[in-house]
């Protein structure tokens, strides 16, 4: 304890003594240090106890030389103590310590620019910093970019990195370098468009203390898009063409020392995802390149614990790879500490499915999960989701049917992984593969008259992998405007088609009724004959607004869907949406709905009626709220359920240094009852203080189950450049056992 007291006295010292320098010129930078204690209880009895003090502090300054010559000096330092008490009383203790200076150089102008740099962190893993646990991170990399006007521009970069340790042997020891170079080019705006940027990295990974030594990683990718659009018939008629592409081919030398397995990750052609409550083994998800950027970014996929926890569960998140090597594991990435979770270590509370086409899915055994720690400094997080078994298949997806545990919130996915475990039977392994996207698309409308307007709509997306040649794929996608045969038979081509007709009209029938009607066709097909399906959907809406307080829109849609040409399901909707003006300050939407699905596989019928609203009322000049409902019934052929539900939501604003909120929810689902209220204070007694204080307790069904939490902090700004927060919070659940959750923290925050 007086050690640690010690080195909180230094550090605020160092504060004091670096606080005259924030005056230089170029210097900045922060200094925080927090302290967080929490515990967590099951019945009374204590499960879980936590307490632990961090100290961060960043230095960066930035100076010319000449006019077009800089540097940049940055230095970093963490200081990190964490103790663990788990329900046997086992005490676990972690340590983190780490220094990062950074050295970089800038040379340029607005036309181009020469940079290269130097990082160096060490980091030891134990309260005394010596050679047992100590591991170096050096990086260094240089970069030249050329930026001319109206010309393509180029950058060249190199990068390389190595990691160490100091232990005899070395359990660590492993270095990568990296060579790209890209360019990019755009046509000056015109009625022709063109774009391109092109990619190109050469990477060599060695790793001498593992199975597969060297490897050697070769990829390219290149995006391209031309564009045509104009008018004629005196304006009265516009087009637009369309076409792009994008070309990805990658290579995969291993080098291994000796017969084994190795794990390699699968090349990643898609990254997925999608909320969705209802059957996971029946829906479609939607793009989502985040995912497999490789930028460890947060997608806005959030799996930490909030309350209710059903928001943040039933995340579909998907990746799309190569059917032909098997896959074993998925890794799930995320940027917050999660080694302490206890509910999504529970392979109970995750599903994993694989998929031919992203529609229907087949459910996967899990073996084990696991969590690791990539790298803490930069918050580098996984779930390591491992397969009882390796299969084969273009989607696979994971589903997490709970949340992080309490007290993670803002869990965020970063990145999805596969991968997969293959048999090295010679010295050297290659993994090659290829695909090229495509979209070909054409647009027009006509406008005969004032009134009326028509549209005409076609698009064709291909997408091929392990195609023969580029030309190939190109001259298949005019073919496939027409035609539905491919042009390769490689054993593992694969080749994906989606069209889209439309048209549509518009007419203003009247000078308070606007009438509008679309039919449009989607067909989806591919050269394994996996997937032929084909939808027929048409459109009759009516728009009217009689006074500028009221207007109201009418839908009626019908939709019918095939599968290999039988008709699979029929849906018929009507869609009324009324908004109004009741008052002055009083805004209400009301929404009617009803849709009839029948399916001819399994012969079944399906209603579903609903209506929601929504009534916004400014009160008084201090007083608003917020009134939502929502109430439908859904009906088949066996059974029948109804569902309901309310919520109000109002603020008050005494005046600008106070804010008071509360809200209330009542949802019925088959008469199974739950309810949620609660209530926030944010106020600012002092110019120099902020309070904060929420409440939010609820009671659920079947179950039942109850929660309450609170949470609050204060703020004290000291300066102008520092401030103190003091945060507290408490959590309690109540169904078959008693859950409680503490956590209190401060922390000290000094900017200059």
């Amino acid at each position: 304890m007086r050690n640690r007291l010690w080195r909180i006295s230094i550090l605020i010292m160092s504060l004091f003594i670096l606080a005259p320098l924030a005056h230089a010129q170029g210097l900045n930078g922060f200094f925080d240090m927090s302290k967080n204690n929490s515990k967590q209880y099951e019945d009374g009895s204590r499960t879980l106890s936590s307490d632990t003090l961090n100290r961060n502090l960043y230095l960066n300054v930035h100076e010319p030389i000449t006019p077009v010559l800089s540097y940049q000096f940055n230095l970093r330092t963490n200081y990190f103590d964490s103790e663990t008490t788990d329900a046997l009383d086992i005490t676990s203790k972690r340590y983190v310590r780490s220094i990062e200076p950074a050295l970089d150089l800038i040379l340029g102008n607005p036309s181009y620019s020469l940079s290269a740099g130097i990082r160096r962190r060490e980091q030891w893993t134990a309260a005394h910093m010596n050679n047992d646990n100590r591991k170096t991170n050096e990086y260094y990399y240089s970069r030249f970019s050329l930026s001319p006007e109206l010309l393509p521009s180029l950058t060249l970069q190199l990068d390389r990195q190595r990691n160490y340790d100091y232990l005899t042997p070395r359990a660590v020891n492993n270095s990568n370098s990296v060579y790209s170079i890209n360019s990019a080019y755009d046509l000056p705006s015109g009625d022709l468009k063109f774009r391109y940027t092109v990619n190109y990295s050469y990477a060599i990974y060695n790793t001498p203390l593992t199975l597969n030594n060297k490897t050697i990683s070769d990829n390219f990718n290149g995006t391209y898009n031309i564009g045509y659009s104009g008018r004629f018939w005196q304006n009265r008629a516009d087009y637009s063409l369309g076409y792009q592409g994008n070309y990805s081919r990658n290579r995969t030398e291993q080098f291994v020392t000796q017969t084994g397995t190795v794990l390699n990750k699968r090349i990643p052609f898609g990254g997925f995802h999608k909320y969705n409550p209802a059957d996971p083994a029946l829906v479609t998800l939607d793009p989502k390149g985040d995912l497999i950027n490789t930028i460890f970014s947060s997608t806005g996929i959030n799996i930490g614990f909030i309350i209710p926890a059903s928001t943040n569960t039933n995340h579909n998140i998907g990746i799309l790879v190569s059917p032909e090597n098997s896959v074993d594991r998925l890794y799930i990435y995320v940027n917050k500490d999660v080694s302490g979770d206890s509910n999504l270590k529970n392979i109970s509370n995750w599903d994993v499915y694989k998929s031919t086409s992203n529609s229907t899915w087949e459910k996967i055994d899990i073996k084990e999960v696991t969590t690791v720690t990539v790298d803490d400094v930069n918050n580098i997080y996984r779930y390591e989701i491992k397969f009882l078994s390796a299969h084969n298949a273009s989607y696979f997806k994971v589903v997490n049917l709970a949340t992080s545990a309490l007290g993670l919130t803002d869990v965020f996915v970063t990145e999805i992984e596969a991968l997969g475990t293959d048999q090295a039977d010679e010295e050297k392994l290659i993994d090659a593969s290829n695909s090229f996207t495509q979209q070909l698309g054409f647009n027009t409308s006509l406008r005969p008259t004032s009134k009326l307007t028509f549209a005409l709509n076609y698009t064709i997306d291909r997408s091929d992998q392990n195609m023969v040649s580029v030309v190939n794929s190109v001259g298949g996608i005019v073919e496939n405007i027409f035609s539905d045969s491919f042009r390769d038979d490689k054993w593992n081509f694969r080749s994906t088609i989606t069209r889209g007709y439309s048209a549509s009209t518009t007419w203003l029938t009247h000078r308070f009724l606007a009438t509008s009607f679309r039919v449009q066709r989607n067909e989806s097909f591919d050269n394994k004959e996996e997937t032929d399906t084909a939808s027929n959907s048409f459109n009759l809406s009516f728009f009217t607004e009689p006074i500028p307080t009221l207007n109201a829109n009418l839908s009626l849609i019908r939709s019918d869907n095939f599968s290999f040409d039988d008709k699979s399901s029929t849906n018929d909707s009507v869609l009324l949406s009324i908004g109004s003006r009741l008052y002055r300050d009083l805004n209400m939407i009301t929404d009617i709905i009803y849709t009839n699905a029948y399916s001819f596989d399994s012969e079944t019928t399906s209603t579903t009626q609903q209506i929601n609203g929504t009534l916004d009322a400014l009160l008084t000049r201090k007083l608003s709220g917020t009134f939502t409902y929502h109430v439908s019934r859904t009906m088949s052929d066996s059974t029948a359920s109804d569902s309901k539900d309310a919520s109000v939501f109002i603020t008050y604003r005494p005046g600008k240094l106070i804010n008071l909120s509360a809200n209330f929810k009542i949802t019925d689902s088959d008469g199974e009852t739950s309810t949620a209220e609660g209530i926030l204070l944010d106020w600012l007694p002092l110019p120099a203080v902020r309070l904060n204080a929420n409440y939010q307790h609820s009671d659920s069904e079947p179950g039942p189950v109850r929660t309450d939490t609170i949470n609050g902090y204060i703020i004290w700004y000291v300066t102008k450049f520092a401030d103190v927060r003091f945060i507290n919070s408490y959590s309690k659940q109540v169904d078959n056992k008693e859950t409680e959750n503490y956590s209190m923290s401060a922390s000290l925050n000094c900017r200059f």
